[in-house]
C-alpha cells in the first residue's frame, strides 16, 4: 500500500488514520476494535461470519446479515459454526433471533431486503447499535455501505475490515442505499481506519475480485465522460483523481490475469487502486471521478421513473445548447479525450482472458433489449457523458 500511504501522508485533508495491511487480523479483531471503541458493534454477513473465530461473538455485539449465493473459499482457521445472534424484531425485518443457531442446524431467515443495504437494515442496525460508540463493517459492499451509512446518520465512528477487493466504495463519503426498489446514494462519511487480512482479501470469490477490477478498468470511459462535459459545457474537471492511479493501473494492465490465479501480489495491487479511487471521489465532491455512463446504462436498466422523465426533458434542452459547439469544435475536442481513453477492442481482450461478464448476453439480455436500454441511459442521471453525446449526433444527423 505504499502509494496509498504516499498519498495519505501528503494530503491536506485528513481522509484516514490509517490503513493497515497484515495477515491473521481477523483473529485479532477484538482487539483492534477496542482501540478505536470501547463499546463495540460488528456486522457482517454469514459468509464473512465464518472468517471469524466464535469467540469473538461473545465478546462484541452483532448483527449477522442474511447473503447472496457467493461463498468464501474455505480456509482450515475458519471456524464454520459461528453463532449467529440476530434481532429480536422477527415480527417487523423478517430475521428471528437465534442462539448458537449453526450448532442447532439452523440457519437466518432472509427478510424482503435484509440481504441489501437498505433502509430497513439500516434501521435496524441503528437500533442494535445505540448503544454502541464504534460500528465495524466486516464485509465488502454491501456490509460497507449499511455501517457508513447507519454510523453516519448516528454519529458514530465506524472502521472496515474489506474481505473482498470488489468495489471502491470503502473509501468514498457516499453510500448506494436500496429504497422503495432502487438504488440511491446518500452522503455518508470515511471509516476512521482500514484492516485488511491479506490471505481473507486473495481468498475471497473470484467473482468478487473481478467486479472490482471492472469496477476500477471502467476508469478510461469516466475520465472521457468527465473531460467531455468540461469541454462542451465548462462543467468543473479535476485530473488529479486519475494522475492518483495512473502508475498503478498500467501495473494492472499487464498482470491482470494473475487476479484469477489469486496472487497476493496483484490482488492487493487492486485493493490499493480501489481505495485511490474512492479517495477520488473524495478529492471529487462526488462520484464523477469514477462513475459516469457505464455505470448510466446499469442503471437504466433498472429503473424507468417520474425523475428519469424529468432528467430527459432537461437534457434535450442542454443538448440542443451544445450543437453548435460540437459541429465546429469536435475535431479539437475528440483528440483531447482520445488521449485518455483506452482501445475498446483492448478492453474487449482483458475482459475475454478474464472471463468477465461484458455483453447483453451474458446478462440475459438480447442485443435489442440492451440497445433500447442504451438509448435511454443518458436520462438517469444529471450528468453529460458519452450517451449524451451520442443522443446529440443522433439528433444532428437526423436533423
Amino acid at each position: 500500500m505504499h502509494y496509498l500511504k504516499q498519498i495519505l501522508h501528503q494530503a491536506e485533508q485528513t481522509f484516514l488514520r490509517e490503513v493497515i495491511t497484515d495477515y491473521h487480523l481477523a483473529d485479532d479483531i477484538y482487539k483492534i476494535c477496542t482501540r478505536h471503541g470501547n463499546d463495540i458493534f460488528l456486522v457482517a454477513d454469514e459468509n464473512t461470519a465464518k472468517l471469524l473465530n466464535k469467540n469473538v461473538f461473545n465478546k462484541i455485539s452483532h448483527l449477522i446479515i442474511p447473503s447472496n449465493t457467493i461463498r468464501p473459499l474455505a480456509k482450515p482457521h475458519i471456524i464454520s459454526d459461528a453463532p449467529y445472534i440476530l434481532s429480536s424484531q422477527s415480527s417487523e425485518t423478517g430475521i428471528q433471533e437465534k442462539k448458537s443457531a449453526s450448532r442447532a442446524g439452523m440457519t437466518p431467515t432472509m427478510g424482503t431486503n435484509l440481504s441489501l443495504a437498505s433502509l430497513e437494515t439500516i434501521n435496524l442496525v441503528r437500533n442494535k447499535a445505540k448503544d454502541s460508540d464504534l460500528i465495524v463493517a466486516f464485509g465488502s459492499g454491501t456490509v460497507n455501505d449499511i455501517c457508513k451509512y447507519a454510523s453516519y446518520l448516528e454519529k458514530k465512528d465506524y472502521i472496515s475490515f474489506p474481505t473482498a477487493a470488489s468495489m471502491n466504495g470503502y473509501t468514498s463519503a457516499n453510500a448506494s442505499i436500496l429504497v422503495n426498489g432502487y438504488k440511491k446514494s446518500f452522503k455518508a462519511h470515511l471509516p476512521r481506519a482500514i484492516y485488511i487480512d491479506i490471505d481473507i482479501l486473495t481468498n475471497a470469490p473470484l467473482r468478487l475480485t473481478l467486479s472490482g477490477f471492472a469496477d476500477f478498468i471502467c476508469r478510461s470511459t469516466v475520465q472521457a465522460d468527465w473531460l467531455l462535459s468540461h469541454l462542451l459545457l465548462g462543467t468543473e474537471y479535476n485530473e488529479l483523481p486519475f494522475t492518483l492511479v495512473r502508475d498503478l493501473e498500467q501495473i494492472l494492465l499487464i498482470e491482470y490475469t494473475a487476479l484469477t490465479k489469486r496472487s497476493r501480489k496483484v490482488v492487493l495491487l487492486l485493493m490499493e487502486v480501489l481505495l485511490i479511487s474512492g479517495l477520488g471521489m473524495v478529492i471529487s465532491k462526488g462520484s464523477y471521478s469514477a462513475s459516469q455512463g457505464e455505470h448510466m446504462v446499469a442503471h437504466a436498466m433498472e429503473m424507468v421513473t417520474i425523475e428519469f422523465v424529468r432528467t430527459f426533458e432537461q437534457k434535450q434542452i442542454m443538448q440542443q445548447k451544445i450543437q453548435e459547439i460540437i459541429c465546429k469544435e469536435w475535431t479539437n475536442i475528440s483528440n483531447l479525450i482520445k488521449q485518455n481513453l483506452l482501445p475498446a477492442k483492448y478492453l474487449q481482450k482483458i475482459f475475454e482472458d478474464l472471463s468477465i461478464p461484458h455483453l447483453p448476453e451474458h446478462l440475459s439480455w438480447n442485443k435489442e433489449q440492451y440497445c433500447k436500454v442504451v438509448d435511454l441511459a443518458f436520462a438517469t442521471r444529471d450528468r453529460f457523458t458519452f450517451l449524451d453525446l451520442a443522443n446529440c449526433i443522433e439528433g444532428i444527423c437526423s436533423g
